[in-house]
């Protein structure tokens, strides 16, 4: 729209920065905790959990038992956190 052309919507002002903003490193591991904590019932400590951001891979130091089952259930717990956050930020991978 040109200057002049008539009034923008507000949700309009802002989708520039929602196609190019990405979401930071701490928000996506809160956002996996949340989450592994609504699907798996257990909490993790933040400090167990890293993130790439280039590599788009959380990585993850815990026990064996409880790694096995978040892996198991790797699919459903990106589709989740996909969903909290945009496409651009979200993770692909699980270690």
């Amino acid at each position: 729209m040109a200057r002049g052309e008539g009034v923008k919507k507000l949700g309009d002002l802002f989708s520039v920065y929602k196609e190019r903003l990405v979401a930071p490193q701490g928000a996506v591991i809160d956002t996996f905790l949340e989450v592994s904590h609504d699907l798996l019932s257990v909490q993790i400590a933040k400090e167990r959990v890293s993130y790439n951001p280039r590599s788009k891979t959380l990585s993850l130091a815990i026990g064996g038992p409880l790694k096995a089952e978040v892996l198991l259930r790797k699919d459903e717990i990106l589709s989740h956190i996909k969903a909290r956050l945009s496409g651009r930020s979200a993770p692909t991978e699980i270690l």
